[in-house]
């Protein structure tokens, strides 16, 4: 099952693309190596600099000074964001302002950081260079450069057809909920949750790292479930709140370690318009799909 960021995915085939790309000088560029050495010196400044960071398996690092309480956007979201950019080799500014777009308008780097920062929040990015501009020189910005971003999300922005989807959908989902007597929790974002079993350890914010065990049924066939998928955390999937569909990402936030529940997930906040497939392509869930996802939280790290 497909439950991590879909920019995630593409960000790494385009690394794989740039491996066999060539600087000016006709030599092959090795993109994963550059990755590495980027990465390693955004660490070193980070880990020297006595600061604590928020750790992206792409090798983005965020330092967040303010947590907002809205909630990260999505892919075809509209964001509102004052910025400023700077050089990580030098320190000097390239660029700053305010800019409002569609997320997938944005570079690579950005897309990471605009899906995983809830709105009304500030932070600073390190962005290695393949998830900006590469090995290619822009404007003033070399080739290979690490950029630095003080970023600001002033807001985050659904188009009105998603607004309109988001509002169909609760209907629905509170409709089910009263035609099979279930007393859920009605959360403002549109996700409706029961909690089975109260746990009794801690309370999982986004960038925590989780072992749990869920299995998805879809609201117009609860019958048949899909799953159940066990996730604890690794080197290349840190199994956060952030790294799951937006909807079991709420949720996880309202369950102690050890709880059990129930969430009902309006489609925009599960897989939206994109269909969920297996590991050989098999359709599993079609898209626009509200979801019923059993979900036990065993460990917060």
């Amino acid at each position: 099952m497909k439950n991590v960021k879909i920019v995630v995915s593409f960000i790494l085939m385009s690394w794989c693309a740039l491996l066999t790309s060539c600087n000016d000088n006709g030599e092959q560029f090795d993109s994963i190596k550059q990755l590495n050495k980027e990465v390693a010196a955004i660490d070193s400044y980070i880990s020297t600099s006595f600061l604590q960071a928020i750790k992206d398996p792409s090798g983005i690092r965020m330092i967040i000074t303010h947590l907002g309480t809205g909630l990260p956007a999505q892919a075809t979201y509209t964001v509102d964001v004052d910025y400023i950019g700077t050089l990580f080799s030098n320190g000097s500014i390239f660029d700053q302002g305010n800019t409002k777009g569609l997320v997938t308008n944005y570079i690579q780097g950005w897309q990471i950081a605009l899906t995983s920062l809830p709105e009304g929040s500030e932070a600073t990015l390190f962005i290695p260079s393949g998830y900006a501009y590469g090995n290619v020189a822009k404007n003033t910005i070399p080739a290979n450069s690490t950029l630095v971003f003080d970023i600001k999300i002033n807001d985050v922005i659904p188009s009105a057809t998603q607004l309109q989807k988001l509002g169909s959908d609760t209907v629905a989902i509170d409709q089910y909920l009263q035609t099979k007597s279930i007393n859920a929790i009605k959360d403002r974002t549109g996700i409706r949750y029961a909690i089975t079993t109260m746990g009794s350890g801690p309370m999982p914010g986004w960038y925590d790292k989780l072992t749990l065990r869920y299995t998805f049924r879809i609201l117009t066939n609860d019958a048949s479930a899909i799953g159940p998928f066990d996730r604890t955390p690794s080197e290349s999937f840190y199994s956060r709140a952030i790294d799951y569909v937006q909807g079991i990402g709420i949720g996880l936030q309202k369950l102690p370690e050890g709880s059990k529940a129930t969430l009902y997930i309006p489609s925009g906040l599960g897989f939206g318009t994109t269909d969920a497939r297996d590991s050989n392509g098999t359709l599993v869930i079609p898209a626009n799909s509200n979801l019923i996802v059993d979900i036990e939280l065993t460990e917060v790290q």
